[in-house]
């Protein structure tokens, strides 16, 4: 008995073993050109450099360039669960962060410097679910309306012609509540002085304020937003090495703002937007709508200007031909919708099919209170090595009124 057993494990193993195939040569390369391409954009990626209880953050800013500020040096910290680590109490719930730049043109140091704290019950981190936390910023800054991460090291090249640049002075005190894994709440207030709002044409500049007067706005408003953070796609993507990151999201931001200039104007301010991902794999459909509009006497300076930035390298979500009449709007909507094909057609070529390239072509929209439509574009192939690619965008707008070029080609990062 005991020796049939025996053999019958054995039968069992040896079966077992039969039915393992080793790799082959080109499953390995796969799995190999995966593990460098994450290695190669996951420093980026993960942005972070622990350094005791203290994060360094934000590589990709620490130098850049733009024609107002000249080369811009920018560090940025916070801190980590090591600084209260022998606190339990306010080892994940208290954090602090901090940014100072300096520009070798303007010859002006800007900085930020906030604190967070979570009054959850078992807070699994300052930011953790689930999140109750108070944030309290003020900085002293820079910004660009039309580009956010104007000071990102790689919008840096090509051409600079027409956009706002602004400093302004900024308090704000918010409240992160999240309800469920889903759903969150985010009430908040401010106080914002601007300094400064020029407007840079080609090589000047042309300041926009007023200096006899200070441009102070006041504002408590609401944000809500929807984020499913179990996501089988994002999930799918992260494996496959092939896509940017794109989560879920439904977000809606409501403000009611008291402008104090010559005189009181009260003004409301609504601004929403959606994203999603539609998976067929190997392929995937990407879409995302940003809008909103003023009620009210808000001024140039508050007004809404779409996302565009034009540089060597692709405004992913952005335009990248965009050639105004008006650069801010009192209502628009941007649309961005992108066809991804996953490997789809270069995986058929020997020697493309290691370095998971993904191919795609855009759409991209821009409508406002004027009748002028604006349209552009872009076909080309990204996420070769996990970060790298090129695109040809085309501007199908008939209207430019300052020469801006027809077509061009973008280096793609997507780091």
């Amino acid at each position: 008995m005991a020796v049939s057993l025996i053999l019958c494990s054995l039968t069992s193993f040896s079966q077992r073993k039969a039915d393992y195939e080793p790799l082959s040569k080109s499953q390995q390369a796969d799995i190999n050109s995966i593990i460098v391409a994450n290695s190669v954009s996951s420093f980026f990626v993960n942005d972070c450099l622990p350094i005791g209880p203290i994060n360094l953050t934000n590589f990709l800013n620490i130098v850049s360039y733009n024609p107002v500020e000249g080369t811009r040096i920018r560090l940025s910290a916070e801190t980590n669960d090591k600084m209260f680590a022998g606190n339990k109490f306010l080892r994940n719930r208290l954090a602090f962060s901090g940014m100072v730049a300096y520009g070798t043109k303007d010859n002006e140091i800007k900085y930020a410097v906030g604190a967070a704290f979570n009054f959850a019950k078992k807070p699994r981190g300052v930011y953790g679910f689930p999140c109750s936390t108070l944030t309290i910023n003020w900085e002293d800054n820079t910004y660009m309306p039309s580009s956010p991460n104007y000071d990102v090291a790689y919008f840096s090249f090509g051409d600079w012609d027409r956009f706002y640049f602004a400093k302004k002075k900024q308090l704000t005190v918010s409240f992160l509540k999240e309800f469920s894994s889903y759903f969150a709440i985010r009430p908040y207030v401010y106080w914002q002085k601007i300094d400064s709002y020029m407007l840079y044409d080609n090589g000047y500049t042309v300041e926009q304020l007023d200096p006899a007067y200070d441009y102070i706005n006041k504002a408590g408003g609401i944000t809500l937003s929807y984020t499913p953070k179990s996501q089988k796609g994002e999930a799918l993507n992260i494996l496959n090495s092939r896509f940017y990151s794109l989560p879920t999201q439904i977000m809606v931001d409501y403000s009611y703002n008291r402008r104090e200039y010559k005189s009181t104007h009260d003004y409301s301010r609504l601004e929403a937007s959606v994203q999603h991902r539609f998976q067929f794999l190997p392929m995937c459909l990407d879409l995302k709508l940003t809008g909103g509009a003023i009620l009210g006497n808000s001024g140039r300076f508050m007004r809404f200007t779409p996302n565009y930035r034009v540089s060597s390298v692709s405004n992913i979500f952005g335009f990248n031909l965009y050639s105004p009449n008006e650069l801010s709007f009192s209502s628009y909507l941007q649309t961005f919708t992108q066809l991804n094909f996953g490997g789809l057609l270069l995986d058929n070529i020997k020697y493309l099919k290691q370095f998971r390239p993904n191919e795609f072509i855009n759409f991209k929209a821009l409508f406002t209170e004027y009748e002028d439509i604006y349209c552009e574009v872009g076909v080309g192939i990204d996420h070769i090595l996990g970060f790298l690619g090129f695109e040809f965008v085309k501007r199908l707008s008939q209207d430019n009124p300052y020469g801006m070029p027809e077509w061009a080609i973008k280096i793609r990062c997507t780091l």
